[in-house]
């Protein structure tokens, strides 16, 4: 795939590589609509999962989204039981953002989904394969992270 030798390898990496992030968020998405849940809802899972109890101003920062977009998120995670919000003790402005017990099994099944759909999707490659592209993707993300 290099110049002069058919397809350039940026025009099928920039070709191929949407298709294949579409066809992942849809395999995944499906399944957490049937729990009610959007895109926003499964990172704020996905990040009290990995941080614990976070500020809304942090959710906020994280997520790129304004104070109002996050209250609006995370309202509607407490209607669905996933969470729950504490006031600071020391400072009664600072809300959290809190996990409660149905949340955690929600994030053990998002992440055990996406564990699920990473198999079925890298199923065509054999054991050897499946290292190399986890030697690669992890080169590639190397990478990108010096260029921050």
């Amino acid at each position: 795939m290099e110049k002069g030798k058919g397809v350039h390898f940026g025009d099928e990496v920039s070709r191929v590589l949407p298709l294949i992030i579409r066809e992942v968020s849809r395999r995944q998405m499906s399944v957490f609509s049937k729990g009610g849940l959007g895109l926003p809802h499964v990172v704020v899972l996905d990040l009290l999962r990995e941080r614990g109890a976070c500020r809304m101003g942090e959710l906020a920062g994280t997520l790129h989204l304004t104070m109002s977009a996050v209250t609006g998120i995370v309202d509607r995670m407490i209607k669905l039981g996933l969470v729950k919000r504490e006031r600071c003790v020391e400072d009664r402005r600072v809300v959290r953002v809190v996990l409660v017990k149905k949340g955690e099994e929600a994030a053990r099944r998002v992440s055990e989904e996406r564990r699920n759909t990473a198999e079925d999707i890298f199923s065509v490659l054999g054991a050897s394969e499946k290292r190399e592209y986890l030697r690669l993707l992890r080169k590639v993300y190397n990478n990108l992270k010096k260029k921050r």
